[in-house]
């Protein structure tokens, strides 16, 4: 798609923004650069269930920049946005459903180093919402944890409203001291925190989450929860990294990373997560942009060189200047396993079909009967572990799914399609019988919670060990597999699944240094990688037990 420079002059900004990103013009991290091509293919694809509204993206850029400075000196009296912002905001307002007609985006998560003005241009939004954009009852709110955050952007709204009498005046807008109103629409923008007291209920067109780091998660649910009253809905998270990885705002960014990368798709959701790459250190001066898209313009040079210099000589200073000023993550818990590792074991002329006769123990993992369940294989010889997985996905999760991911992985045979609505027991019934005529199955572990009946109908052909799904049962297996890829002792072949279902493995230590598996988003799936523990876990309580596999029956550990 080609922008006419003088027609649409802040689409060509952005669009120009994108193309220069992609081509190493503009340094940028792997999440902008993949967010970008995004961008790149979307904006020309004609067979898309989208289209992108030129004249929609360039009235929200002219309109919005329209706006005054209300803070600091500045060149100019109104608000310019960088090439970068006319990218942002051009994709989140200029992609629209072809059917509906509404944005194409209901979610929208930026994410950035302090001091790029993500308030200033949340506020803009609100404003927009509230007047400009044919409003019809429209419910704007500030959300927050706790009260004087969720008035940052709320009062940065209402001083720029304050400061802007034209837009007071054609509008009809009215400031007051809590919120501001738009009487002919009956519109209103307003700050809503946990200390509110009444967050259900709410049907919001425009919901402002700021500082998502910071966020209960019951807030989050509460407001995403009602976001689906209508279609033309939009959550946009504004944030800076922060320390906690048990909380909303770590799960969500690593969500949108995922989706930035195309590891997950959703086109619901647009990300745009501006931070330093892994191999990048942050006394760098050259990778600071990454993180800071304004350095020069609101981010000072010198003023983010003085920091850095000091936190050389003064190292407690560096927790807190990566997290602010880089955006970065720090904490105990990331991606567990190392992938480099993981991808240093692999094998691709590995086939399950070679081991035909050998000794092995299998995990079940009947997790969800409409979602990825999975059986793992875990074989060994000498001192080398060999690792497979089976899974499954019903035909109508696939098709409501419409993730490209799944479609590559069953067109290369590391995922199984399935019939219907759910998986059946019969799948893995089968599955296992056959199993059993090719493979000496040493156990299946199995969790109570979900697969009692089907253990019990193969209990006695199977040696079937009820496995729990606890911190005691899982810590000293990943522990294992994780020393064990660290040490070169695992092989795969090389399958898409397993490897992005690995990387979404993360884990906390508890007070005793036990880990267990979790993920950091519903949909970054982990049963594979599960069911595989479970299998390494019957080779590792088989090392301390005498053999039990003459006699065939239902076990428990």
């Amino acid at each position: 798609m080609k922008f006419d420079k003088n027609k649409y002059p802040f689409c060509f900004k952005g669009d120009q923004y994108a193309k220069d990103v992609v081509s190493k013009k503009i340094t940028a991290c792997k999440y902008i650069i993949s967010a970008c091509e995004r961008y790149l293919k979307d904006v020309d694809n004609e067979n898309a269930t989208f289209y992108f509204d030129k004249d929609a993206a360039e009235k929200y850029l002219r309109l919005v920049q329209k706006f005054n400075h209300v803070k600091g000196y500045w060149p100019t009296k109104n608000i310019i946005y960088q090439p970068w912002q006319c990218w942002i905001f051009m994709n989140i307002m200029g992609f629209k459903n072809k059917d509906s007609g509404f944005r194409r985006f209901r979610t929208a998560h930026l994410e950035i180093a302090r001091g790029q003005g993500k308030s200033l241009m949340a506020s803009q939004m609100a404003l927009y919402f509230l007047a400009l954009d044919n409003p019809a009852g429209n419910t704007i709110s500030c959300v927050a944890t706790k009260t004087d955050q969720a008035r940052i952007v709320l009062d940065d709204a209402r001083a720029m409203a304050q400061k802007n009498p034209s837009f007071l005046n054609a509008n009809k807008v009215k400031v007051l001291a809590h919120k501001i109103v738009h009487p002919s629409s009956n519109s209103v923008v307003r700050a809503l925190s946990a200390d509110y007291g009444g967050l259900d209920g709410l049907n919001d067109v425009l919901a402002i989450c700021d500082e998502l780091h910071a966020m209960r998660r019951e807030i989050f649910e509460v407001i995403t929860s009602g976001m689906s009253k209508r279609k033309d809905s939009l959550l946009f998270c504004i944030t800076t990294a922060g320390s906690d990885t048990s909380s909303i705002g770590y799960f969500q960014t690593q969500f949108a990373k995922k989706v930035a990368t195309g590891e997950v798709s959703d086109d619901s959701f647009f990300s745009s997560v501006y931070t330093l790459d892994d191999e990048d250190h942050w006394s760098d001066e050259s990778v600071w942009i990454k993180a800071n898209p304004n350095l020069g313009i609101s981010v000072d040079l010198d003023s983010l060189r003085a920091k850095a210099d000091k936190a050389l000589v003064t190292p407690s200073d560096i927790p807190n200047l990566r997290i602010k000023h880089f955006n970065t993550w720090i904490s105990e818990a990331n991606a567990f396993f190392d992938l480099s590792a993981w991808d240093k074991c692999e094998d691709k002329t590995l086939k399950i079909e070679n081991f035909k006769g050998k000794s092995v123990r299998i995990g079940l993992d009947m997790a969800s009967h409409v979602d990825i369940a999975s059986l793992g294989y875990v074989f060994k010889e000498k001192d080398i572990f060999y690792v497979f997985d089976k899974s499954y996905l019903p035909e109508e999760t696939i098709t409501k799914k419409n993730n490209p991911f799944y479609d590559t992985c069953i067109s290369e045979g590391s995922l199984t399609q399935t019939p219907g609505a759910a998986i059946s027991y019969e799948t893995f019934k089968n599955q296992l019988r056959e199993d059993r005529k090719i493979f000496r199955i040493q156990e299946t572990m199995y969790d109570p919670w979900n697969s009692s009946q089907l253990a019990q109908e193969l209990s006695s052909d199977i040696e079937m060990v009820k496995f729990s799904m606890n911190t005691a049962n899982f810590s000293e297996p990943m522990k294992t597999l994780d020393a064990l890829l660290k040490s070169g002792k695992i092989r795969h072949n090389g399958s898409s699944l397993l490897r992005w279902c690995l990387g979404n493995v993360v884990a906390k230590e508890d007070h005793n240094g036990n880990v267990f598996p979790r993920k950091q988003h519903e949909k970054l799936k982990i049963d594979p990688i599960v069911a595989i523990l479970m299998g390494l876990a019957g080779w590792i309580a088989s090392e301390n037990e005498e053999s039990v596999y003459e006699v065939r029956g239902i076990r428990t550990i």
